[in-house]
């Protein structure tokens, strides 16, 4: 009797453990595979191009080597550098490895040291977690540009900036500029939100808002920043606040150009393209005086423009300089009530010689146009047009409109963001 007991008790014994050991796997399996699901990252494709000068990319124990504007970029890894001189500039584009989609662009200034710490994103579509980005910036000037997302689940990108004085993190769609120096770092928040944390406290930044971070003592700010003049520049809400005007064809049988506002890797372009034979142009544009109070005042007012030309069949800017497949205008009045022009005109093929550097039938002032690299995205940042125009007594009072136009022969021009900064 007390054998058959013992049986029964350990017969219960193992049924008991079966039992839990089977529930125990049932909630541990789908657990574990979950965490994997979740914690499993694979890399993001961190591309470095050189815009103006030579760049140097420290990759591991393997050297500096050297990338010239106009080289293939190339892929930067975790733990690599890059070094600017003084007339270097550089461009990071950040890319989720599956999609190709964009999900950060980083100008890289001159005499700038930054390191990439780790970028990495979800390897499974089901994890809920961030693409993430870690940089290091020892020195020198970044501006940051976070791509909107067009579908409101897509997933974002968390980027943490460590820098000399604390760190910044990034959650947020936007445009972002960081200067740092030994002394202190300066962030400004063009567009967006940011979270700063110092040696003394932190703080969150919201759009046109800007912190010094000091070497020793607390944060200073929220300050005044920079503000855009301009509306709907990154063409996130397609042509709202853009107007296109009738463009000009000189053969009538010949196709004109076709502007579109399209979608690709997850941001919006502005796109012009054409196939033909003859002079064509066609423009959008952006009127802005009704916004504006008088300028004269002002400290600096800069153009900021992202940009790529994909084909272009009349070098340089044609015969006369007036054929540029990418120009920007800007159309104000003078402090003396007269209406001007500035204008800059960029291309990516052929070599000033034969074809003029400037716009010979436009008026003064004839800046020198500007050569950019073919088939790839280029940033462009004005010098302060107040101080420039000044100079020749063509001050600003009020900014009228802002033109993009496009002309030539057969061309294929996109426009990524545009701004047009002004501070006070």
């Amino acid at each position: 009797m007390v054998m058959a007991d013992r049986r029964q008790r350990l017969a219960w014994a193992v049924v008991l453990a079966s039992f839990v050991t089977f529930v125990a796997l049932m909630v541990l399996v789908p657990l574990t595979a979950n965490v994997v699901l979740q914690r499993a990252v694979r890399p993001l494709i961190v591309q470095i191009q050189a815009n103006e000068g030579t760049v140097g990319i420290q990759q591991g124990d393997n050297g500096t080597s050297a990338l010239f504007a106009g080289d293939i970029p190339q892929e930067l890894n975790a733990g690599g550098t890059i070094l600017t001189n003084a007339t270097d500039t550089a461009l990071l584009q950040v890319l989720t490895p599956d999609e190709m989609q964009v999900v950060a662009r980083i100008q890289v200034y001159g005499n700038t040291n930054v390191g990439l710490v780790e970028g990495n994103g979800p390897r499974f579509g089901v994890s809920s977690a961030d693409n993430r980005l870690e940089l290091d910036l020892n020195g020198g000037r970044l501006r940051i540009s976070v791509p909107r997302w067009d579908d409101p689940f897509e997933r974002p990108l968390f980027l943490h900036l460590t820098v000399p004085q604390g760190e910044i993190i990034i959650r947020e769609p936007g445009q972002y500029s960081v200067t740092a120096v030994n002394q202190e770092t300066q962030i400004s928040v063009l567009e967006g939100q940011a979270s700063v944390v110092g040696n003394e406290g932190s703080l969150v930044l919201a759009a046109d808002e800007r912190v010094v971070m000091p070497a020793e003592g607390p944060l200073r700010g929220p300050l005044d920043t920079e503000r855009n003049l301009m509306r709907n520049g990154d063409f996130g809400r397609d042509f709202e606040e853009w107007f296109l005007p009738v463009g000009d064809i000189e053969i009538a049988d010949q196709p004109e150009v076709e502007i579109r506002v399209i979608t690709q890797t997850s941001e919006t372009k502005l796109k012009f393209s054409r196939v033909g034979r003859g002079h064509v142009d066609a423009s959008v544009v952006q009127y802005v005086e009704q916004d504006l109070q008088d300028i004269t005042d002002y400290q600096s007012l800069q153009l900021l423009i992202w940009m790529q030309v994909l084909d272009q069949s009349v070098p340089v800017c044609g015969t006369v300089g007036s054929e540029c497949p990418l120009t920007i205008e800007i159309e104000y009045t003078d402090i003396n009530g007269n209406d001007q022009i500035w204008r800059q005109g960029f291309y990516a093929v052929g070599a000033v010689g034969a074809d003029p550097a400037e716009c010979t039938t436009c008026e003064s002032p004839r800046n020198n146009h500007i050569r950019i690299p073919f088939n790839q995205p280029y940033f462009y940042e004005s010098d302060n047009l107040l101080e420039q125009l000044g100079q020749l007594n063509i001050l600003p009072r009020h900014i009228k409109s802002i033109s993009i136009v496009a002309a030539g022969h057969t061309f294929d021009v996109e426009v990524l963001e545009m701004a047009l900064m002004a501070r006070e």
